[in-house]
């Protein structure tokens, strides 16, 4: 028997971009019924050794254990119980473009969502975002799909500086013509996105014995944790 379709469809390029992009968007979703999807693309095992240049302890391979219990228990405080992990490289993501299109190309065959929040197809920086957004704009033309779209801006010329981390992708796609800024009131979902967010310990704590700053620098944090708004572009 098919699956009811869902009412919202998140990608998250890696395991916590969902929080950090729509986290207060998607426990207001779920708090008014929705049925939420989160969809993590990549497997996030990367973090400490791309921004720290930390190999071990923990390695890649146990980041990548510890990353989805993450994502679960993070997901589970916006109100989300169906979380889908692909299982991409982190910041490899090019490197398996077509095993991500037809992945995508399934899941959206199946959910059928009325909803999709994802990374902007150009305007993010980052190649693992930017490339998520390219292939899941693709995927949904070619299924006939018109789902609202609510394209979201996590890496920015602003991200690189406080991370001093940089991932770019090239892109020739140009941004879609008549793309609007829209904002979402989260005021009321601010502690839910907080909660999420905290769960992502290996991100936003101490993790790694002598680390001596989070994968996510702390002004990131409080950039993120302090709006009462979420941004997305969407099309008319």
């Amino acid at each position: 028997m098919p699956r009811p379709p869902a009412d919202v469809v998140v990608l998250s390029p890696h395991p916590d971009d969902d929080v950090i992009a729509c986290g207060g968007t998607i426990a207001a979703r779920t708090a008014a019924g929705a049925d939420v999807v989160v969809v993590v693309v990549t497997d996030g095992a990367q973090s400490h050794a791309a921004v720290l240049g930390i190999h071990d302890d923990p390695t890649p391979a146990e980041l990548t254990g510890i990353r989805r219990g993450e994502a679960r228990a993070a997901a589970a405080v916006l109100g989300v119980a169906d979380v889908r992990f692909l299982g991409h490289g982190d910041t490899r993501l090019s490197e398996t473009l077509p095993a991500l299109r037809a992945q995508l190309l399934a899941l959206f065959a199946e959910l059928r969502p009325a909803e999709v929040f994802l990374p902007h197809e150009v305007h993010e920086l980052h190649g693992d975002h930017r490339l998520t957004g390219e292939i899941a704009v693709g995927c949904l033309k070619e299924l006939g799909q018109t789902p609202k779209l609510r394209k979201y801006v996590v890496w920015d010329e602003r991200t690189e500086a406080e991370f001093a981390f940089t991932s770019r992708q090239p892109t020739d796609c140009p941004a879609p013509a008549g793309e609007r800024l829209i904002e979402f009131d989260i005021t009321e979902h601010r502690a839910a996105k907080r909660a999420a967010l905290a769960e992502h310990r290996t991100q936003v704590s101490l993790f790694a014995p002598g680390q001596t700053r989070p994968v996510v620098p702390a002004a990131f944090q409080r950039r993120v944790l302090e709006r009462t708004t979420e941004a997305f572009w969407t099309e008319p």
